[in-house]
């Protein structure tokens, strides 16, 4: 073996190395930024359990359970004082859960099929036009207001 392909062979090898090290550092630097991702979504989570479970117990303390808490099928103006207040409650808390299922989705945590059953109900939620106001009460986190923005308003006809 000759000098030259000795030194070939070393700035071969150097290169090598100098490839792996940097790909390691690459893998690394991805892997701290998932971790972070999924550390802020975690964070997003923590946030939305406590609110729900908050508004959750202000329907108990409306006593929301019997027949009076039923809302659904009902149309607003059939509905009686109590079943509007816990409607409204209802929508507050949806509006929790579609706040944060956008936010996930925005992480990239949820499956397509999941992000097009959270679609479908931010459209519903957002259609009860007798309900317009909880919405724009609740909802602060600008990609969300923008995203409903573009959604066909069924209110506005």
């Amino acid at each position: 073996m000759n000098i030259t392909s000795a030194v070939s062979l070393g700035g071969l090898t150097n290169l090598l190395g100098t490839m792996g090290v940097i790909g390691s550092l690459i893998f690394v630097g991805l892997e701290l930024q998932q971790s972070q991702r999924i550390a802020l979504a975690g964070q997003q989570q923590a946030r939305t359990e406590l609110n729900s479970s908050r508004l959750l117990a202000e329907l108990e303390l409306m006593g929301s359970m019997g027949e009076e808490a039923i809302t659904s099928g009902i149309d607003w103006d059939e509905m009686s004082p109590k079943q509007k207040v816990i409607r409204e409650q209802i929508q507050r808390w949806f509006w929790t859960l579609n706040e944060n299922n956008f936010i996930q989705n925005e992480m990239g945590l949820l499956n397509d099929d999941l992000w097009a059953q959270v679609e479908r109900y931010i459209f519903a939620r957002y259609s009860e036009c007798h309900l317009r106001t909880i919405y724009e009460s609740m909802v602060s986190y600008r990609p969300l207001i923008d995203y409903i923005n573009d959604l066909p308003d069924r209110c506005a006809q």
